[in-house]
């Protein structure tokens, strides 16, 4: 029975004290909003800094007439003012500034618009309160060049370094398109034969590549497309080796060439791919007439006359060999 007493008295002094402390909890959390509250309002009077992305915009472009640099999507503004008026630009959403082409047409075929800081800032500035201060805009300047007309089409090289790991083999490259369209001033036109990729470096390929790449643009161009696809064709490399006779060429009647021996061996790499289609037709091991008569010894150092794309790692063996030049038949 005593039991059941303590028992009981404890819950009432632990619940007695459990309403107390909640009590002031709540107490506590309301001071300490009323306080953030007076807090942010007296902080949001205060001047304070703020940078914000204004979308801006080149219109009414005529006809015929390309730009082949743009404007920049968005400038960066630095302003100064209030902090509850920097806030609630924070939220809003600005309209695009736009910049009228009519205004800056210079009438030439090619021409480079400067819009000064000071255009810039004069067009920004409704945007805002007047209380709010402009301290920076970047770029301070805007600049966008446009032809009319003036286009060519041009090869696009590949720039850039491909490997593959040990034990593959890169094969060819190709881009597609491979021809592109280039606007700009006939002086660029003129200056330039072709346009190349951006520079991709690539190492340790194992798989055939096949990626979009940008063209790389200069000041004033506009390409068209503005990218194009990369293709690599990777394989595993593997050994092979092929005899191919020894021939004379531009022998005059009745003469003829005899080596020793008659015939090489050309050990090379290929992709697997490529195994059966390369065979001893593709290699050609020829001497001239001439090229015996200038000769200061009997053996002829061989040499190929042409190496079939896609082989790599030549090797002739013997690459040297014995001769004579045979009279075959008599005057």
């Amino acid at each position: 029975m005593d039991r059941e007493r303590l028992q009981t008295l404890w819950e009432n002094v632990h619940s007695s004290l459990t309403r107390k402390l909640g009590r002031e909890a709540l107490v506590f959390t309301f001071f300490l909003a009323v306080s953030a509250v007076f807090w942010f309002m007296q902080t949001m009077r205060e001047d304070y800094e703020m940078e914000l992305q204004v979308p801006v915009a080149l219109v009414n472009v005529p006809e015929g007439a390309v730009i082949t640099q743009d404007l920049p999507k968005q400038i960066t503004v630095k302003l100064k003012d209030r902090g509850s008026l920097l806030m609630q630009y924070y939220f809003d959403s600005f309209e695009t500034v736009e910049f009228d082409f009519a205004r800056h047409d210079l009438g030439s075929s090619f021409g480079h618009v400067v819009i000064s800081h000071s255009e810039v800032q004069r067009r920004l500035q409704p945007l805002f309160e007047m209380t709010t201060r402009i301290l920076s805009v970047h770029p301070d300047t805007l600049d966008y060049y446009y032809t009319r007309g003036v286009q060519r089409r041009m090869p696009v090289v590949f720039r850039g370094h491909l490997e593959t790991a040990a034990g593959y083999y890169l094969g060819k490259i190709t881009l597609d398109p491979d021809t592109v369209t280039v606007w700009g001033s006939e002086a660029l036109l003129d200056s330039i034969t072709s346009v190349s990729t951006m520079a991709t470096n690539l190492t340790n390929l194992t798989t055939t590549l096949e990626q979009v790449v940008p063209i790389a643009v200069e000041r004033g161009m506009k390409v068209i497309p503005a990218e194009v696809t990369l293709r690599a064709d990777v394989d595993i490399k593997v050994e092979k080796r092929v005899r191919v006779p020894i021939v004379g060429t531009n022998f005059p009647a009745g003469y003829a060439l005899r080596t020793f021996p008659s015939s090489a061996v050309i050990s090379f790499s290929v992709g697997s791919k490529a195994y059966r289609s390369i065979t001893e037709e593709n290699f050609v091991l020829t001497a001239t007439y001439e090229e015996l008569l200038s000769q200061q010894d009997s053996m002829l150092h061989l040499h190929l006359r042409s190496v079939p794309e896609g082989v790599s790692n030549v090797k002739i063996t013997p690459d040297r060999v014995q001769y004579l030049i045979e009279q075959t038949e008599s005057e």
